[in-house]
């Protein structure tokens, strides 16, 4: 039984039906998604199909829908976003990732106008093209942490704590990113994104351009950026099963369809169990945040570590069905397994900040629940 704590009396429901300005919204996606990117899933993809889906990718006008209606976008709701990354999540996790990476930036400019004079005229190349606007979150505890970076950034959000309790939001230019990645250590490249090690908040210096944060806004921002890592994951694992259902519905052994096995129609049926599961967990935070409704301490945190979980054991179980198939690298189980990992291995990173910003918080006796009143 749902407890308090996770499904409040004070909380606006949400419907699982789709709206039908939702389906307008979702329908070209999901073409560009079947056409553009699942072919890439296979083995014949190369990097000028990839390039011809990036180009593809601007008439999606996924920068217009989340920039702020100031600014001439349409300010789409945080739920709305995450059924969109699920969408383009159904073809290769990285490269959804790449073409998505500015979104957390571009929604957070929506709330700091100088952020907005830096952003190029067409948004969209932020997410089209081999530029990007990344954000980067510091740990407050004085550590490195982990950044995805593509191959070239058209700059870098970076949030990090100026002192106890306070944080600003710097703006580092292109040279100041190279200067950075210079002494940085790479863990991990997959698609025209990297994983990056990125040195202590205090050696992380902007370029003259920052602004101070509340610590509500700081909280709010990362859970931004959780929400465009989460959803990613739910697509990743929603496309997982499916394929993994596909996949024993036409492999045969011993006569019979896969499928028709006791010991792989259990795993399948924990397969969409986990999924549907993980899948509400992403809606509902979104939900509530874009309803403006509080969101507990330390609620961010249980749900990506559950999420997390849930998102590894189904792409682990996705990789033990296809057998063999499962196991082979490029192949579509194993390069989803792959790829959930470092998602999931940032995402962890961000709500374990947060955590830490909360516990600052109540500690100095100014406990504030995280809000967003408006929309992202």
């Amino acid at each position: 039984m749902p407890s308090a704590t996770l499904c409040p009396p004070t909380s606006a429901p949400f419907s699982l039906r789709l709206s039908d300005d939702q389906r307008q919204m979702l329908e070209p996606v999901r073409r560009y998604a079947r056409e553009r990117l699942h072919p890439l899933l296979g083995d014949a993809a190369n990097e000028r199909h990839h390039h011809e889906a990036r180009r593809a990718a601007q008439q999606l006008g996924l920068a217009a829908a989340v920039m702020s209606e100031r600014e001439g976008g349409l300010a789409i709701t945080p739920l709305d976003l995450c059924l969109l990354l699920e969408e383009l999540a159904g073809g290769p996790l990285a490269l959804a990732a790449e073409l998505t990476l500015s979104l957390p930036a571009l929604a957070i400019s929506r709330h700091h106008e100088w952020l907005a004079k830096l952003l190029p005229l067409n948004a969209e190349a932020l997410l089209t093209e081999q530029t990007a606007l990344p954000l980067a979150i510091a740990s407050p505890a004085g550590e490195a942490t982990f950044v995805l970076l593509p191959r070239q950034a058209s700059g870098l959000l970076a949030l990090t704590p100026s002192s106890p309790g306070n944080w600003r939001l710097r703006w580092l230019d292109p040279e100041a990113v190279k200067g950075l990645l210079a002494n940085a250590h790479q863990d991990h490249r997959a698609e025209g994104l990297r994983l990056v090690r990125l040195p202590p908040a205090e050696d992380i210096h902007g370029t003259g351009f920052s602004s101070p944060v509340t610590p509500e806004a700081c909280r709010t921002m990362m859970v931004w950026q959780g929400l465009w890592l989460a959803g990613l994951l739910a697509g990743a694992a929603r496309a997982a099963t499916a394929f993994a259902f596909s996949y024993a519905q036409e492999r045969t052994a011993f006569r019979h369809p896969l499928i028709h096995h006791q010991a792989v129609a259990l795993k399948l049926a924990d397969m969409a169990t986990a999924c549907d599961a993980l899948r509400l967990q992403v809606w509902d935070v979104a939900a509530r945040l874009g309803n403006g409704d509080t969101l507990p301490d330390g609620h961010f945190l249980s749900m990506v570590k559950q999420l997390v979980s849930a998102s590894m054991e189904i792409h682990r179980h996705a990789v033990q069905v296809c057998g063999g198939h499962g196991y082979v690298e490029g192949f579509p189980p194993a390069r989803r397994f792959q790829d959930a990992r470092l998602l999931s291995l940032v995402l962890l990173e961000v709500a374990e900040t947060l955590s830490e910003v909360e516990s600052e918080v109540e500690s100095q006796g100014r406990p504030e629940a995280l809000k967003h009143g408006s929309r992202l």
